[in-house]
């Protein structure tokens, strides 16, 4: 097993200082809500449905919002993880487009898309293609700088995309969010940083070898999918997340077969889940330890729903890191990513 102390072997795993950049995750978060609050953006009227489109770790901030406003969102939403707007798309509709890149051709497709449906529009991206589609249609928009990712890994600046959307959404008059209770969560994240670090430093080793099965609920649902994909790119490792609770309508039937698989379930859990979640959850984990299966608890603290998400996002940031520099990955690289990448700009022709 890798000493995660010793600094040297890590280098040669981690070149681009992956642990370097999730120790600026709060950093990153709290530069990104501070930048986007002093932009000068026109307030947005007259909108009657929202479509968040990005991909990968770019639609984070999207799945987050969702998950935090809950029943107070106050118009319809859909998250567009492809190249199409749906047909509804209209004069009425927000398009939020987000790329951490700029250069991820299903946003792309879907600005000109928007911008053909005569779509309302916000952008959020470091630069490239669709910071210049911004700039040529005037289009509200958040372009940020990135320098606490140096990087350049769109995951690892998971504080630009989520706080910088939230934000940018406040400013532009689409959602009302507490600045203030936003502004106590980073604070009192501060504080919390070092221990959650360690605690997922120690829980680490818990998944070596499992395979991570995420369940959580309500306004921390978004969290479980940034968490499943950080166990992918970051580890290297297969995992799947479910939320409550749906899960508890079919999964409780399928954790009898394949006897003595590897799994390892980990559970968000919180104070201010809702007294019917908070029963599920307990009921949840005693049908899962039943079937024999391990169970790890991860609790927030609970001041708000902010600092839960800001502790999970944490949690979830370093554990994945931690793991994947166990299993002696560079955590910063995705080859097999890259490499479908490549594969699709090669002609069907050429191919042949």
């Amino acid at each position: 097993m890798l000493d995660l102390n010793d600094t040297e072997a890590i280098k040669k795993l981690d070149p681009v200082d992956t642990v370097g950049i999730t120790e600026k995750l709060l950093e990153q978060c709290q530069a990104a809500w501070e930048q986007v609050n002093n932009l000068d953006i026109p307030k947005l009227e007259h909108i009657s449905t929202v479509v968040f489109c990005g991909m990968g770790a770019s639609i984070y901030g999207a799945l987050v919002l969702k998950s935090l406003l809950g029943t107070e969102i106050q118009f319809p939403t859909e998250v567009i993880s492809d190249y199409f707007l749906p047909d509804y798309v209209g004069e009425n509709t927000l398009v939020v487009l987000t790329s951490y890149s700029g250069t991820t051709e299903e946003v792309l497709s879907c600005a000109q898309e928007a911008l053909a449906k005569k779509a309302k529009m916000i952008i959020l991206t470091k630069g490239g293609p669709l910071a210049e589609f911004a700039k040529d249609n005037t289009v509200p928009s958040y372009i940020f700088d990135g320098k606490l990712n140096s990087g350049n890994v769109p995951r690892l600046g998971a504080g630009y995309t989520i706080l910088g959307l939230i934000g940018l959404l406040n400013k532009t008059n689409v959602i009302d969010i507490d600045e203030q209770a936003i502004n106590q969560a980073l604070t009192r994240m501060k504080e919390k940083f070092q221990e959650i670090k360690q605690q997922a430093l120690s829980d680490h080793e818990l998944f070596v070898n499992k395979i991570p099965i995420i369940f959580s609920a309500e306004h921390l649902s978004g969290n479980a999918q940034i968490v499943r994909n950080q166990f992918n790119e970051t580890s290297k490792a297969f995992s799947s997340f479910f939320l409550i609770p749906d899960l508890n309508h079919h999964l409780m039937e399928g954790l009898q077969f394949p006897s003595n698989a590897p799994l390892h379930f980990l559970i968000f859990d919180s104070p201010n889940y809702s007294e019917k979640i908070k029963k599920r959850v307990e009921l949840t984990i005693e049908v899962v330890q039943k079937n024999n299966h391990k169970v790890h608890v991860f609790e927030t603290d609970g001041q708000s729903l902010y600092d839960d998400f800001l502790e999970v996002l944490v949690y979830g940031s370093f554990l994945t890191l931690y793991l994947g520099l166990d299993y002696k990955q560079n955590p910063a690289i995705n080859p097999w990513v890259d490499w479908f990448k490549e594969q699709l700009a090669v002609p069907l022709k050429e191919k042949k």
